[in-house]
Protein backbone atom coordinates (compact mmCIF):
# COMPACT_ATOMS: atom_id res chain seq x y z
CA UNK A 1 0.00 0.00 0.00
CA UNK A 2 1.12 3.55 -0.69
CA UNK A 3 -0.13 6.76 -1.60
CA UNK A 4 0.83 8.80 -4.20
CA UNK A 5 -0.17 12.45 -5.11
CA UNK A 6 0.62 14.75 -7.85
CA UNK A 7 -0.61 18.56 -7.49
CA UNK A 8 -1.62 20.28 -10.75
CA UNK A 9 -2.93 23.38 -11.68
CA UNK A 10 -4.34 23.41 -15.02
CA UNK A 11 -1.69 21.22 -17.00
CA UNK A 12 1.35 22.47 -14.37
CA UNK A 13 2.50 19.91 -11.76
CA UNK A 14 3.14 22.02 -9.05
CA UNK A 15 3.97 19.03 -6.30
CA UNK A 16 4.78 15.85 -5.75
CA UNK A 17 4.34 13.33 -2.61
CA UNK A 18 4.74 9.89 -1.84
CA UNK A 19 3.66 8.50 1.37
CA UNK A 20 3.20 4.74 2.57
CA UNK A 21 1.64 3.36 6.37
CA UNK A 22 3.80 0.70 8.14
CA UNK A 23 2.48 -2.85 8.56
CA UNK A 24 -0.34 -2.06 11.23
CA UNK A 25 -1.57 0.97 9.22
CA UNK A 26 -1.53 3.02 12.66
CA UNK A 27 1.22 5.49 11.16
CA UNK A 28 1.45 6.98 8.01
CA UNK A 29 5.01 8.02 6.86
CA UNK A 30 5.38 10.79 4.50
CA UNK A 31 8.52 9.75 2.12
CA UNK A 32 9.05 12.52 -0.13
CA UNK A 33 6.83 15.81 -0.08
CA UNK A 34 8.12 18.74 -2.89
CA UNK A 35 6.89 21.64 -4.65
CA UNK A 36 8.91 23.06 -7.30
CA UNK A 37 11.53 24.80 -5.81
CA UNK A 38 13.29 27.13 -7.88
CA UNK A 39 9.89 28.12 -9.69
CA UNK A 40 7.17 30.32 -9.26
CA UNK A 41 3.83 28.33 -9.55
CA UNK A 42 -0.05 28.90 -8.87
CA UNK A 43 0.00 26.79 -5.70
CA UNK A 44 3.39 28.12 -4.16
CA UNK A 45 3.25 27.86 -0.23
CA UNK A 46 0.47 25.17 -0.82
CA UNK A 47 1.60 22.27 -1.70
CA UNK A 48 2.72 20.91 2.07
CA UNK A 49 -1.23 21.54 3.31
CA UNK A 50 -2.51 20.11 0.53
CA UNK A 51 -0.55 16.63 0.37
CA UNK A 52 -1.18 16.63 4.51
CA UNK A 53 -4.67 16.86 3.64
CA UNK A 54 -4.87 14.20 1.85
CA UNK A 55 -2.39 12.11 3.47
CA UNK A 56 -5.36 12.77 6.90
CA UNK A 57 -7.89 11.77 5.10
CA UNK A 58 -6.12 8.49 3.93
CA UNK A 59 -5.06 7.54 7.78
CA UNK A 60 -8.54 7.97 8.59
CA UNK A 61 -10.03 5.50 5.75
CA UNK A 62 -7.47 2.88 7.02
CA UNK A 63 -7.43 3.80 10.71
CA UNK A 64 -3.82 5.70 10.63
CA UNK A 65 -3.03 7.28 14.37
CA UNK A 66 0.02 9.27 13.20
CA UNK A 67 1.47 11.22 10.31
CA UNK A 68 5.63 11.02 10.11
CA UNK A 69 7.67 12.56 8.10
CA UNK A 70 10.93 10.31 7.17
CA UNK A 71 14.39 12.44 7.41
CA UNK A 72 12.58 15.62 7.31
CA UNK A 73 14.75 18.58 5.78
CA UNK A 74 15.80 21.01 8.11
CA UNK A 75 14.61 23.86 6.24
CA UNK A 76 10.91 22.12 6.15
CA UNK A 77 10.61 21.36 9.99
CA UNK A 78 9.26 25.07 10.97
CA UNK A 79 6.55 24.47 7.88
CA UNK A 80 5.64 20.93 9.18
CA UNK A 81 4.91 22.48 12.62
CA UNK A 82 3.24 25.54 11.78
CA UNK A 83 1.27 22.16 10.53
CA UNK A 84 0.57 20.72 13.54
CA UNK A 85 3.67 18.15 13.21
CA UNK A 86 5.61 18.11 16.82
CA UNK A 87 8.77 15.82 18.03
CA UNK A 88 7.84 13.05 19.52
CA UNK A 89 9.23 11.44 22.86
CA UNK A 90 11.20 9.23 19.92
CA UNK A 91 12.23 12.57 18.57
CA UNK A 92 10.32 11.47 14.90
CA UNK A 93 8.40 14.27 13.43
CA UNK A 94 4.45 13.39 13.41
CA UNK A 95 1.31 14.67 13.55
CA UNK A 96 -1.65 12.79 15.51
CA UNK A 97 -5.00 12.40 13.07
CA UNK A 98 -8.20 12.97 14.38
CA UNK A 99 -10.39 9.63 14.26
CA UNK A 100 -13.80 10.23 12.16
CA UNK A 101 -16.63 10.60 14.06
CA UNK A 102 -19.94 9.03 12.96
Amino acid sequence: MALDIAIWFDEELCGLCFANPNNSRRRIRIVRLEGRPREVHPLKNRIAPLAILVIEQYAQMIGGRFIEVQEPLEGAISIYQQLGFYFDAEDRLVKAVESLVS
